[in-house]
């Protein structure tokens, strides 16, 4: 079916490549309204398999195989977001909102996907209505999709929201008041990592302080656009909203500077993959900018290079390089590969404690012959990978846990055998049919229960490749990403202070899945990994 529809699309679409400049304007628009009809009724169709999806688990009989059970809608199958998320293109979070959705609306409201299917309504819309009647009952919600389906094909999203909003709050004024208790608790402030030098921020500030602290951003951002420090009032107010920040605070970030890995700089299970890789060819380096992989984010950020201060230095910048480390990363990918990262750059330590840590022992084999990770290996493997290393997620890896990829004692306890993982995509790697590989360049290969690969580095997220033809159950291969080599031989990757095997081991899912055991985040309550509100 998926075969024989796509060849008809193709059709289509030659056909209308052919005809389309002779076409009037009122056929062109007719176009667009049938293409528009048929996307909306294919967000419904997804919507339905992202629910039936949700609701089937795979069950481990007593003779070892596996079937599928149907739980019933409303189920929500705990790796449901990440196994659709590379299916349609997107991050975990937003396949996470996708499945969330698609079960709401087939199991509380119905005549949404109805609609969609109808061609009447876009799957914007359908989850501005979600979003709105989400904190009311089953029964409530469908009323308040009633009020509103008469009048949802003549407005626009933000219009739709208002009236949704107002609808609820006329019918169930109670629940509204409840649900803006819960609100305000949500608040919270997140960050989306730019590559261009710049980031972008989103807060949900409480109303009583968002006034007063946006009179004050604007009446610095006036007086900077009359100085001549900005061109627009819009730009002023980033500028000035950083200065009111950074004016009442004394944190410093520390860059740990690294060079490209050679076969005999590497540790003993990084020699074998080092070997035979041909080192990338460097690229010319620029004398404004210096290119910073991590910097509190998985990726890579381009920062003025004025904005760093020389290396080991007065601590007179609030980046500041830190040389002393020795930290050696791959070619290739950019990753940790060697080295240590010394205790004194935990928070409120010394600086100058550079005295290195030993990962291994003088016959090449893991130092550490025990389950429990030393804090200097957790520094390297904290550090190494930034963040969750599952694909798609960024949760930072000091939320994470520390993960044998092959359980120990099989598996040792090594910088080669362990990844951060945040406690959601630790279980899911637990679970049947889950595999991964970590490879010597710190690549990590994994696979899916339909044995779809998806590739992650340190600093990209990752490339995902279907399973063979000729089955949906066998592992298949796929390239490694190579991705922004160490730039003349040198690269960096950087942590906040003051806040703050020859062959590659492979895992399969353990017994029974009960949740994480591998080491918690130091100081920190385990992560339940929430996903943030809504991620479009």
């Amino acid at each position: 079916m998926t075969t024989s529809s796509a060849v008809s699309g193709q059709d289509r679409y030659a056909g209308l490549l052919a005809a389309a400049a002779s076409l009037t304007s009122e056929e062109l628009l007719d176009v667009v309204e049938d293409a528009q009809r048929e996307i909306d009724a294919a967000h419904a169709r997804q919507a339905v398999a992202l629910a039936h999806l949700s609701a089937t688990e795979p069950v481990r009989q007593e003779d070892g195989t596996t079937v599928e059970v149907h739980r019933g809608l409303g189920h929500q199958r705990l790796d449901a977001p990440e196994l659709a998320a590379s299916r349609l293109g997107v991050s975990v979070h937003v396949a996470t909102t996708r499945v969330e959705d698609a079960v709401r609306q087939l199991t509380r409201t119905p005549a949404l996907v109805d609609a969609m299917a109808a061609g009447v309504l876009d799957l914007r819309r359908a989850a501005v209505v979600t979003d709105e009647t989400e904190f009311l009952d089953a029964g409530d919600a469908a009323a308040v999709v009633d009020a509103l389906a008469p009048h949802w094909a003549g407005v626009t999203v933000g219009p739709l929201r208002r009236l949704a909003a107002r609808t609820v709050a006329r019918f169930f004024p109670g629940s509204v008041a409840a649900e803006a208790d819960r609100v305000r608790a949500r608040r919270a402030l997140t960050r989306v990592t730019g590559e261009h030098g710049v980031d972008t921020w989103r807060g949900d500030v409480l109303v009583e302080q968002s006034r007063p602290a946006w009179a004050a951003v604007t009446e610095l951002a006036r007086r900077l656009v009359r100085e001549g420090v900005a061109d627009s009032l819009a730009q002023a107010r980033s500028d000035a909203m950083m200065r009111l920040i950074l004016e009442h605070s004394d944190v410093r970030v520390v860059v740990h500077t690294t060079r490209a890995a050679d076969t005999a700089d590497a540790q003993p299970e990084q020699a074998a993959g080092l070997r035979g890789n041909p080192a990338a060819r460097p690229r010319a380096a620029n004398e404004d900018w210096v290119e910073v992989g991590g910097f509190g984010a998985p990726g890579t950020a381009f920062v003025p290079a004025d904005a760093v201060g020389p290396a080991n230095g007065p601590a007179d910048g609030r980046i500041r390089p830190h040389a002393r480390s020795g930290l050696v990363c791959d070619r290739g990918t950019g990753a940790l590969v060697g080295g240590h990262v010394p205790a004194g750059l935990a928070p409120g330590r010394d600086l100058t404690r550079t005295a290195p840590i030993a990962l291994t022992d003088d016959s090449g084999a893991p130092a550490c012959t025990t389950y429990r990770i030393p804090a200097a290996m957790v520094r390297f493997v904290r550090l190494r990978d930034g963040s969750c290393r599952f694909p798609g997620c960024s949760t930072p890896a000091r939320q994470c846990d520390l993960d044998h990829v092959r359980p120990w004692p099989t598996g040792p306890t090594s910088t080669t055998n362990l990844i951060c993982l945040c406690r959601r995509h630790h279980r899911i790697k637990q679970r049947d049919g889950w595999t991964l590989r970590l490879h010597p360049d710190a690549t990590i290969t994994w696979t899916d229960p339909t044995g779809r690969t998806s590739n992650t580095t340190r600093s990209t997220t990752s490339t995902s490749q279907p399973p063979p033809l000729h089955t949906r159950r066998r592992p298949s291969t796929s390239a490694r990403i190579r991705v922004r080599p160490c730039r003349d031989g040198t690269s960096t990757s950087a942590s906040s202070t003051r806040t703050s095997p020859s062959s590659s081991p492979t895992t399969t899912p353990e017994r029974p899945d009960t949740g994480a055991t591998d080491q918690a985040p130091a100081g920190t309550s385990p992560s339940t990994h929430t996903s943030p509100a809504r991620h479009r």
